[in-house]
């Protein structure tokens, strides 16, 4: 289905002055995209404006619906790199909305990506826009490389580009996949305060796996063995994890199992005391939750994180596995974001509504081309 035609306008990032929202703005001005740029402090946007050429800028608040349409009017794509996403999600996505703006953010926590899947997609498939929650390291790489494990498992042939002009059909629904796994893998983890509540937040709830038909609560200290690659230490423990890919990758590929991972250590006893800890935060109040993030990390060292993405689509005997490796997350989650935002931005016509990456994006060719981007590399284990 045709998006509706406008003319072109600037990708405006809310919440650019944050420590994804300002390396959204850089990569977007490296490929040669017009930005505006949203925030609520005055003087860290004129000091972000002052390194970008001729950019906007917007003063606003998430809960300021008057000041966020001001901010959005002319956007062809906003991007939300504002925190919490709990928060923010609802009242930027429908100020993209009304701005006639397809809408990206660079989160992947599954509980507000299955609350904007309830909540929003009627809304955004009405006005005939696209929404891309989740655009970044979560879930994109993960739904994509999931994907296209499942599709080489089946030898389903996919053709063209990497921006799907037209809705596809649901890959494997006669015969669905067994079971596909994605799993997180980081060595040196480094993450910003923000990340670091989000993380812990996701640890103290249930993750939601896809079991045949219905998303239901995963089995408690649910965890599985992973190979990393000798970079990453080969073998290693990973529990199960809230990600955003059990959502999304159901939409687009039949499977009787979807679930996800993460491995933070390679280190045994502390993945065992990760996942004891997992086990206690759901009944940990929130409130006290939040003194297990004290530590605002210095900004250089964001980028020493070593990552791996690995996705595992099983049917019968037959294992498919695709593993994404890279360096720096929050680097790396802006490429990624600014990829998808840039591809929106120039799309003419194709699939609206809520969307899931595999849905926007045809596997293969997209996860390659933002490898290229992000500086990723993919290790197919078909060769």
């Amino acid at each position: 289905m045709s998006s509706p035609s406008r003319v072109p306008g600037p990708i405006t990032v809310f919440g650019a002055t944050g420590v994804v929202g300002r390396r959204v703005c850089a990569e977007l001005v490296r490929a040669g995209q017009a930005v505006a740029i949203v925030g609520r402090r005055a003087e860290a946007l004129a000091a972000l404006a002052a390194t970008l050429p001729a950019a906007p800028v917007h003063v606003a608040e998430a809960g300021d619906g008057a000041a966020l349409a001001r901010a959005f009017a002319g956007a062809r794509v906003v991007v939300n790199a504002a925190g919490p996403l709990r928060e923010t999600c609802g009242p930027v996505l429908a100020g993209a909305l009304a701005a006639g703006a397809h809408y990206v953010d660079v989160g992947g926590e599954q509980a507000v990506l299955q609350e904007v899947y309830e909540r929003h997609e009627s809304a955004v498939r009405r006005a005939g826009l696209v929404a891309l929650p989740g655009a970044g390291l979560d879930c994109v790489i993960g739904d994509l490389a999931g994907a296209w494990a499942a599709a080489h498992l089946l030898e389903a042939a996919d053709p063209g580009g990497a921006v799907r002009d037209a809705p596809a059909p649901r890959l494997a629904e006669d015969h669905p996949i067994d079971d596909i796994a994605v799993s997180y893998v980081f060595d040196e983890l480094a993450l910003s305060a923000g990340s670091q509540r989000a993380l812990f937040g996701a640890l103290g709830t249930r993750a939601l796996i896809w079991r045949r038909d219905r998303w239901e609560a995963g089995p408690p200290g649910d965890h599985r063995r992973i190979n990393a690659g000798p970079a990453l230490g080969g073998e290693r423990e990973a529990q199960a994890f809230a990600g955003g890919d059990a959502l999304t990758i159901p939409r687009h590929v039949a499977a009787r199992l979807v679930a996800t991972y993460l491995s933070a250590t390679r280190r045994a006893g502390a993945a065992a005391a990760l996942r004891l800890l997992s086990r206690a935060l759901p009944f940990v109040p929130p409130r006290a939750r939040e003194l297990l993030v004290p530590y605002e990390l210095p900004e250089a060292g964001l980028a020493h994180t070593r990552l791996a993405v690995i996705a595992r689509a099983q049917r019968g005997f037959a294992t498919v596995q695709i593993a994404v490796h890279g360096r720096d997350l929050y680097r790396t989650t802006a490429a990624i974001t600014a990829w998808c935002a840039c591809r929106l931005a120039e799309r003419i016509t194709g699939p609206i509504g809520m969307r899931a990456p595999g849905e926007l994006f045809r596997a293969e060719p997209a996860l390659r081309a933002i490898a290229h981007a992000a500086d990723l590399t993919i290790e197919p284990s078909f060769g």
